[in-house]
């Protein structure tokens, strides 16, 4: 059922209070497009699987089992980056966390709060 007016309105007046008081937390919930990173890895994972069952074929020519446990080994590598890349795009992004400078500031601050209730009471 598509949006009333009034209600894409609401939403748009909803939309700018939100970019206005907290802009990094309104980057982070909008949708973004994969990232040049996932593409990447999906590109390399087929590459992987690709070069696996070239090596595939040398494995039928010669009959080296080595040559046909790398081949394996290649193409499940690459199945492994395309799911890992697919998966991880297809996550909610979430926005970025307050990192370890934030948190070790956070720690000295309620450390630093502390010392001085302490200091207050004696």
């Amino acid at each position: 059922m598509p949006l009333s007016e009034r209600e894409r309105r609401i939403l748009e007046e909803i939309e700018k209070g939100l970019n206005k008081e907290d802009p990094s937390f309104a980057r982070g919930v909008r949708r973004q497009a994969p990232r040049a990173a996932d593409r990447r890895r999906v590109k390399t994972g087929a590459g992987l699987v690709v070069a696996g069952l070239l090596v595939l074929v040398a494995f039928f020519v010669s009959g080296a089992i080595v040559i046909g446990v790398v081949a394996f080994a290649l193409m499940v590598a690459g199945v492994v980056m395309i799911a890992g890349s697919l998966l991880g795009s297809l996550a909610p992004r979430r926005p970025p966390g307050p990192g370890i400078r934030g948190r070790a500031e956070a720690l000295r601050d309620s450390v630093q709060d502390n010392i001085k209730r302490r200091y207050r009471r004696h």
